[in-house]
């Protein structure tokens, strides 16, 4: 293996026709080159009229032009070039899906095999991803199990593209999940070789052997350290993928990596799953391996290490001088964390990283914990006479914050729910197909279901949650549905119990006889006495008010997205999207009606059916950095970008039309006023819409009322892509 494969992959060429063998040099064979020849051209002009040529007609979906060829009876569905190459075969390379449909019920053999690399029309629109077409051949007797001239079936094909749509309508097809190639590669190696992540778990989780060897004796990961993909590699050694399989030459993973310059990435993923640089399994000291990997146990150690950091770092600020206690506590704080990360390396894959830990949920909870017991020990004592009405709020607020801020953090925020079986899952499926809708915007690959409006997968929690509001790392939940109320009451709680308790601090340290003899360092004499009679309550205080600077953009933003009937999620994302009128309707309904061009339908080129896979680039992807990562974990995001909207001239200047908004004042009357209980469970998914009891989990639909509206501004959408995962 002493040069690293390159793979040609141009979207203007025909499918199916690939050349040269896949191989690498010094490891067996392997896909290493996969090119797909231009098109045939266009016949010249004039050469042969477009009425009487076959294919063209086929290109371009002129059905009523077919029919006509067809009853003259001057070509056949079946009809073949030189090449093989039929009708059927050219109207599924272009999408032409009324074409492709008309020729079936014409006759023409759905497994004609035809071009340079004698394939099949479910080939051709494989390499296209024009698995709407795919789908109707399959269904029209198509055979997935048909291999070219270079023994790659369908299911290698659409792998090849990387596909995952594509992918998840083959596998349901019953089509063998290790079925090989002629070098004996599998749907696996080849996705790990290209480096497509969703691919790789689709495959590993309909039960791939991620330890089969090709003729060459590589391994899947082997080939994904061909090209280097972390995210594979993670993957295959999550599942269990052998760390030293040889080759026949006797590479191992690690000496491929050398030779093609990945060992980066090998060593990043080894740490990544708790391996040595060799390999090995790392070793915690003290035999603390099985508590470190437990994630129960460390789960609870995030939580509630921190709330020993707090308390160290108040105890140092409030008994040492200020020049010796302030970088004593950067130096403890931060070194305290350096140890959780390292029992972070060493534990849980999912924990590799602190902030996806309770880690931050313990910050809070910790605070939660140390304010509340200074409160009965100390402040109460000393207040409960003079200021009886501030105690019973504070006691009140602090009450409901804690009760919110528990049922928040445990509360299933509104998980859809999964499909049971892969007999559920094909009938999802099949569904889907039916009513044109199998895109990202309607079905999860992860979670193998349909998914709801307003739905969106949390990457996480590794589910979809319906009405998602965003993944908050100090609850160490997603916000969805089931929760959100909890939510909203547990930061308003806050916001108004740090507020009492503030005043409630200075009541009880004025009471406080003044020290005989206080001398600071920085401040003057009269403000010292006030802090000399309890440093450790005032520093506490101190540390709760700087809170109130993220406790309050989170309400803001909250309370105005209640007044919307808004998510965070949407509004970040800062658009919407119709899914009751999607281009495959329009098609559909020209189907229906019997239109022989599809212009009308409002499509760009006729009888172009739906392929969301064409869609265009994707949006770029957003870099997390430190300040962004902050950013999003204190809402300065969410509050910035609320901000904005409120700023724009006019009160709908520019605003895309939120059809599930009933008004500022229904808005919150369904919010506040939902008879679901606030101590207790909740039916799973339910909220009030428009005053009346709705489930987000069976919500697929928008609401015939909300159809009603400006007819020039967009509908709603849901919300796909790149999110602000962390926002807060």
């Amino acid at each position: 293996m002493s040069a690293k494969p390159t793979t040609t992959d141009s979207r203007g060429q025909s499918p199916g026709q690939t050349s040269g063998s896949p191989s690498v040099s010094g490891g067996g064979d392997a896909p290493n080159e996969v090119e797909m020849k231009s098109l045939r051209p266009d016949p010249p002009k004039g050469s042969i009229p477009l009425g009487e040529d076959v294919m063209q007609l086929a290109r371009m979906g002129e059905i009523g032009a077919m029919q006509n060829l067809f009853a003259a009876k001057k070509f056949t569905a079946n009809h073949r070039d030189a090449e093989g190459i039929t009708p059927l075969h050219w109207a599924a390379i272009n999408n032409q899906y009324a074409m492709c449909k008309f020729l079936l019920d014409s006759g023409a053999d759905v497994n004609a095999k035809g071009g340079e690399s004698v394939a099949t029309p479910a080939m051709w629109a494989a390499q296209r991803c024009h698995y709407y077409i795919v789908n109707l051949l399959l269904q029209n007797g198509g055979d997935p199990l048909l291999t070219d001239v270079q023994g790659y079936n369908i299911l290698h094909l659409a792998t090849i593209d990387g596909n995952a749509f594509l992918v998840v309508l083959l596998l349901h097809q019953e089509i063998p999940v290790d079925v090989v190639d002629q070098q004996g590669h599998t749907g696996l190696m080849w996705a790990a070789y290209k480096g497509y992540p969703i691919c790789v778990d689709l495959f590993l989780r309909w039960g791939a052997n991620a330890n089969a060897v090709d003729e060459g004796g590589l391994t899947p990961l082997h080939w994904a350290l061909v090209k280097g993909s972390m995210p594979c590699v993670l993957k295959l050694l999550e599942y269990g993928a052998d760390r030293f399989a040889k080759t026949r030459d006797g590479k191992s993973p690690a000496t491929v990596a050398q030779e093609m310059n990945t060992m980066r990435v090998w060593y990043r993923s080894l740490n990544e799953r708790g391996y040595e640089p060799d390999g090995s399994q790392k070793v915690v000291p003290m035999g603390l391996s099985s508590f470190v990997r437990n994630k129960s146990i460390m789960a609870k150690f995030f939580f509630l290490w921190p709330w020993l950091t707090i308390l160290i770092a108040l105890w140092m600020l409030s008994h040492l001088a200020i020049f010796v206690s302030v970088p004593l506590v950067l130096v403890t704080v931060f070194g305290m964390q350096y140890v959780a990360q390292q029992l972070a390396n060493k534990g849980p894959p999912e924990y590799r990283i602190l902030q996806k830990t309770p880690y931050l949920a313990g910050v809070f909870a910790g605070t939660l914990f140390w304010v509340g017991l200074r409160y009965v020990f100390k402040v109460l004592p000393a207040t409960y006479s003079s200021n009886p009405i501030l105690n019973i709020f504070f006691a009140v607020f602090f009450c409901s914050t804690t009760y919110f801020y528990t049922f928040s953090m445990v509360q299933d925020p509104g998980y859809v729910p999964k499909s049971n079986s892969r007999n559920q899952q094909r009938e999802v499926v099949k569904e889907l197909f039916e009513q044109w809708k199998f895109d990202e915007e309607n079905f999860c690959i992860p979670c193998m279901t349909r998914k709801p409006l307003r739905s969106k997968h949390c990457r996480r929690c590794g589910r979809c949650v319906a009405k998602h509001d965003h993944h908050c790392p100090w609850i160490d939940n997603c916000v969805g549905a089931n929760n959100l109320r909890h939510f909203v009451l547990y930061i308003v709680s806050l916001q108004v119990g740090i507020i009492l308790f503030v005043q409630l601090t200075i009541a009880y340290i004025t009471s406080l006889p003044a020290p005989s003899e206080a001398t600071c360092n920085v401040i003057n004499d009269t403000l010292c006495g006030y802090a000399s009679r309890d440093t450790f309550t005032l520093v506490l205080n101190i540390w709760i008010t700087l809170q109130l600077v993220w406790v309050t953009m989170l309400c803001a933003v909250q309370l105005i997205q209640i007044s919307r009937n808004q998510t965070t999620f949407e509004n970040m994302r800062g658009h919407h999207i119709d899914r009751s009128y999607p281009s495959s309707q329009a098609f559909a309904s020209a189907m229906t009606a019997g239109t022989t061009s599809m212009d009308a339908a409002g499509f760009t080129a006729a009888g172009q059916g739906p392929n969301p896979a064409l869609r265009g680039p994707p949006a770029p992807r957003r870099k997390h950095g430190c300040i962004a990562q902050w950013s999003s974990l204190l809402g300065v995001d969410a509050f910035w970008t609320t901000a904005k909207d409120g700023l724009r001239d006019g009160p709908q200047a520019a605003r895309p039309r939120n059809p599930f908004s009933r008004g500022v004042v229904t808005n919150c009357r369904d919010f506040w006023c939902d008879p679901a209980p606030l101590f207790g469970k909740r039916n799973n998914g339910s909220a009030m819409l428009g005053g009346e009891i709705v489930n987000y989990h069976d919500m697929y639909e928008t609401p015939m009322r909300m159809h009603t509206g400006r007819s020039d501004g967009p509908g709603y959408r849901s919300l796909a892509g790149e999110d602000p995962e962390h926002a807060v």
